[in-house]
């Protein structure tokens, strides 16, 4: 019987060390993505990357991007993240939105919203550095509806 109640105990220390470090892992998360966004900024040289980068920030904010069930949302930015060439970070955003079209083609619409997440801001900012938006107006409804119930859970 002991040895029950000592699986129970290691169980319940995962579990609240997991909540405890939830937070991290949200921030270090809407850090790496912001990171990526602005390696994509600077890598096609555009003016004004401070301010866009603060931009697509605070609309990540808003969507809260970091508090998905799952780390599926880097997916896209991962095969970027581990490259260091200017070239692969100019095309970021553009991977990104290929990456949702073939989700689509796939009738993956789960992995196209976490795609369109990451698009939204850079459409909100693109005109701070004057880079083209992405189509995402099949999922504008969705990204609406989770802005509204995370100011809702704010409050």
């Amino acid at each position: 019987m002991k040895l029950l109640n000592y699986n129970f105990s290691i169980l319940a220390i995962v579990i609240l060390l997991t909540g405890c470090i939830y937070g991290d892992i949200d921030k270090r998360q809407r850090d790496s993505i912001t990171i990526e966004a602005a390696r994509y900024c600077e890598a096609n040289h555009y003016s004004y990357c401070e301010i866009y980068i603060q931009c697509y920030r605070d609309f990540l904010d808003q969507i809260n991007a970091g508090s998905y069930y799952s780390l599926d949302l880097m997916l896209p930015l991962s095969a970027i993240q581990d490259l260091d060439n200017k070239q692969d970070s100019k095309k970021a955003m553009d991977k990104i939105y290929a990456n949702l079209k073939d989700n689509e083609k796939k009738d993956r619409k789960d992995l196209s919203l976490d795609d369109s997440y990451l698009l939204f801001p850079h459409n909100r900012c693109s005109s701070i550095i004057n880079a083209k938006p992405y189509d995402i107006s099949n999922y504008q409804e969705a990204i609406q509806q989770k802005i509204i119930r995370n100011k809702l859970n704010n409050k």
